[in-house]
Formats: structure tokens, sequence, C-alpha cells
């Protein structure tokens, strides 16, 4: 992923307001700050803040793997064996130790647990199951794969791979198999550079540093970050005018009224992070279960408004659930969909979805489109695919959730229809958005809770994800992208551009689709 370039404008004569804390405010609360069941950029926000993981990335570059609580690793010849030794001296932010016995006991854990809420734990026993992880000595681990993996070292970045302090866990309800542990979700503590000070739901979130932070407190950092949730787009844009945030979410429709406010800076440039709706096929609405009304539904969204008139020309059109910019992209070797209306009439009538004497079809029951509150292109596009549906007859429910309420309608329930949602990488690899989004949840896939399933796609992902010769993994990816764009479960909305905006007193953010905020390497003058 290259840096997103940056527009800098003379720094204004503006006092610095709180020069020793951060202040981002945001459209959606955490879920869970349990990393062994977190899986959502709110949640992750505070989750890689307060956790440290074994490797990273750091600054723009997504990719170059760098020491963290580990120094220093190697992998055998034949890639079953990684060796990881790591960092001495380290404190959790209570004073206990960090060793080798919180590695084995957080990646087990992980495993055991099976992120019952979220379907994170994939992540982990895609390549690991419960036994794999070994110590060594006191600062020495072993990772014993059944096989080569090539992208163990990346999936090792990503929050559910934090350290977790094993007495403080079993001190707090311990680990049992397939189930949440409600302490965890609310009382995160780690080996990073900032505790949880207070969490005030759907309010705001406070961090302070932690004084055992094994990286140090010399050089230039702030002790204090407020993330205050807060779903109107004019209260986000006044505050980011006026310094009192240093960060804000502002809506595309808003990027020119604010691009050039004083005291103002505006970052831009590629993503890869991808738009959807995703469809669920076992809703109590039994007729979302046929192809024929999925493949309709693609043909009601307006693919080429939403980039223009939503998303203002910030977004580029997406062909399937692999981003431009990412290996065997060029697999979804064109545009299946567009906007046409007569064809997904012609579709529906062909599939015996006729309308009733009143003009309705599926006898007037309504599909429901969920959004997340706060997200003013989601709002704007569902309420488009809305106006499409009837114009072909076709009765549909708008309602917005907050984010950790639409997470839970998402992961828990089969009460929706069509829900829009994002994604950001946990890696850089094209098996984290195409076996994520399409392979079944039987083989870990599904994270949309979608209900999809194809038993020859899910044997063409497994086996490119574990393909080392790129042209063949393409080819797979290829095959199955044919079969997942005939019977869809999602429509492949835009991939945005990444849009930053900050105080030109704040210094130090650089983008990274891994790890979006490192609040540790931000200050303010």
């Amino acid at each position: 992923t290259t840096a997103a370039p940056t527009t800098e404008k003379p720094a204004g004569p503006a006092e610095v307001k709180n020069p020793d804390t951060i202040v981002r405010y945001t459209i959606g609360d955490a879920k869970n700050l349990d990393p062994a069941d977190s899986y959502d950029t709110a949640s992750w926000e505070i989750v890689t803040n307060v956790y440290d993981t074994l490797v990273t990335v750091k600054g723009s570059d997504a990719v170059t793997i760098e020491p963290n609580l580990a120094t220093d690793w190697s992998v055998s010849e034949d890639g079953l064996v990684w060796t990881f030794h790591l960092r001495k001296g380290v404190k959790f932010s209570n004073g206990n130790d960090f060793t080798a016995d919180d590695v084995v006991y957080s990646f087990d854990r992980v495993i055991t647990m099976n992120s019952p809420e979220s379907g994170c734990a994939w992540i982990l026993s895609q390549f690991l199951r419960v036994g794999d992880t070994v110590k060594v000595d006191d600062y020495t681990v072993e990772l014993h794969l059944e096989k080569s993996f090539g992208i163990t070292l990346p999936c090792l970045v990503t929050a559910v791979a934090s350290i977790v302090d094993s007495d403080y866990v079993e001190a707090h309800g311990g680990v049992q198999a397939d189930t949440e542990n409600e302490f965890m979700k609310e009382n995160p503590m780690g080996t990073g550079p900032y505790m949880l000070e207070s969490w005030t739901r759907k309010q705001e979130i406070r961090l302070v540093k932690n004084p055992n932070y094994w990286g140090g407190w010399e050089g230039k950092h702030v002790s204090n970050v407020i993330i205050k949730i807060v779903e109107e787009p004019s209260t986000r844009i006044l505050a980011l005018k006026n310094g009192d945030a240093d960060f804000a979410d502002i809506p595309t429709a808003n990027i020119e009224d604010v691009k050039d406010a004083p005291g103002v800076r505006m970052e831009l440039g590629p993503s890869p992070n991808v738009t959807m709706l995703h469809i669920q096929t076992k809703s109590e609405n039994t007729f979302m279960a046929d192809p024929a009304v999925r493949k309709a539904l693609c043909y009601c969204f307006d693919y080429e408004a939403t980039i223009k008139d939503i998303y203002n020309g910030y977004a580029i059109p997406l062909p399937g659930p692999i981003p431009k910019g990412f290996p065997c992209y060029e697999s979804q070797y064109e545009y299946r969909y567009s906007l046409d209306l007569d064809k997904a009439e012609e579709i529906l009538d062909a599939a015996g979805f006729t309308k009733n004497e009143d003009g309705y079809r599926f006898d007037g029951k309504p599909i429901r489109i969920y959004y997340n509150a706060g997200n003013e292109e989601r709002a704007k596009m569902s309420m488009m695919l809305q106006g499409n549906l009837a114009k072909i007859g076709v009765i549909s429910q708008v309602m917005a959730d907050s984010w950790p309420s639409l997470l839970h309608r998402m992961f828990g329930t089969t009460d929706w229809d069509v829900m829009y949602c994002g994604w950001a990488p946990d890696y850089i690899d094209p098996d984290n958005y195409i076996f994520s989004f399409c392979a079944s949840a039987d083989i870990g896939g599904d994270i949309y809770n979608t209900g999809w399933a194809n038993e020859r796609v899910d044997e063409l992902l497994t086996n490119a994800k574990f393909e080392s010769d790129l042209t063949k993994r393409c080819e797979m990816y290829r095959e199955a992208w044919e079969i997942i764009i005939d019977d869809p479960a999602h429509i492949w909305a835009c991939q945005p551009q990444h849009v930053h905006f900050e105080r030109e007193w704040v210094h130090g953010y650089e983008y990274n689709p891994c790890i979006l905020w490192r609040y540790y390497d931000y200050y303010k003058e």
C-alpha cells in the first residue's frame, strides 16, 4: 500500500489546544475490547493501543514486518517451525512480567474461545491449533505448523494475536471453550502504550499512558487520548474547525467545505478499504435465499451514482472482493453488474416473483436494509436503493443501528436482509478479502454471516490460501469469482479513497490500513 500524500498548508497562528491530549471525533462506539473476540475497527482502535503483538508494521508500510514483543525470529527450511525470541524486561500495565507463558496462553485462548461473537479466531486457527504454540524457555516460543503457511507473520500483526496477561485473565473468568469472557470485553489490560481509563458507552472512551510501557515516554508523545462518539456530522465538522477535535471523521459530501478551513490539514490517497452490501440468505424472508432475488438486487444498485454523487468521486469501482492494488485483482476481469431495473424485473418475473394485484412483489413483504447510524454515505446509498426497489414493486425498510447494535445484529442474528458494511484489511493479501467474505462459515469464512456457502468455492479458496505459485492462485480466484458473481451474497459497491482530516498542530500521523490508529506516534505542537 502506497503512502497517502499530504497536502500541507502554512501553520496557522492558533494556539494548540490540550497539547498533551489527542481528541478524535468518530461515528461509532467500540463493541468488544477483548482481542480474542474483537473484530471491528472501532474496537481494534482501542485494542491495538492497549495491547501489543509479537510483530507489527510501522508508519505507512503495511507489508514490512517489524519487531515488537518479539525482537527477532526465524523459520525452519520446511516452513513448519517458527521460532520467536521475546523482548525481556517488558511488564504489563498492572506490573506483571511478560514471558513466553503469556504467548502460549494468548494463542491457545483465541483458538479455544473460538470468538463466539465476532468470528475473528479464524485468523489464527487457519494455521494454529491448541498446543501448536510451544514454550522453549521464558523468552523463546515456537509455532509448530501442520503445513507451511506463507502469511504467518502478517496474521500475527493483527489485533487477535495480541498478548494478554495469563494471570490477569485467569483471575477474571479464565478461558472457556466457545464462550465469551464478559470481564475482558470491558477491562482490557496489556503491555501497550496506553491503558483504558474510562468507557462511557455511546459517548466517549478515554485512554491514559501506561507508565510501565517498554517503549518509554522520552521524546514526543501524548499522555491522553479521548475518542468521542458523535453521529451528527455537523458536530464533528464544527469540532474540527474550532480545534476541539484533533482528528474527525468527515463525510465525503462535506469534504469541499472542510478541506480549506484554517488550521485544518487534509490527506488524500489510495486505500485497500472496500464498501459492500451483504445479503442475508437465511433470512425469515425466505425469498432472499433464491439466487435470482439476489442477482436482481445487484441490478438495483446504482454503482455510478454511488461513486459520483455519494462519494463525490472519492472512490473507484469494485468488480469483486479483491481490491485494486492487490495481487489477482485482474482475476475479476469485468464489472458484471450495473444499474438495470428492466433486467432486475426480468429476472424476478422469470423466477416467479411477479407483482400481485397491488403491484408489489413478495406479497408486499419488505426487504430490511440496515446501515450504521452516523455514516452519511451508507445512509444515502440505502435511500437510493430503496427508491430503485420501489420502482420494480419491491417494498423495503431502511433502518439505522448504532455501530455495536449493527454488529450484534450481523454477527449474532439473521434478523436482516441487506446490510451495509466496509472492510479494512487484517493483512495485505487477497486471501484476507475473498476467503473472509466468500468462504463458508464451516471453514472459517463468511465473516458477515450471510449464510452463503458453495463447496467448490470452499475448495478453491482453501487451496489458494496455501498455493505459493501466484499464477495458479489467481486462476483459482478467477474460477471462484465466476461462481460468487453468478450466485451473489454481496453487492460490491466501491473502493473508497483514504480521506483523512486533522488539525495542523498534529504531527506523526501516517495512514496504515492494517493499524489505523497508533496514538503513541502522535504529538501536538
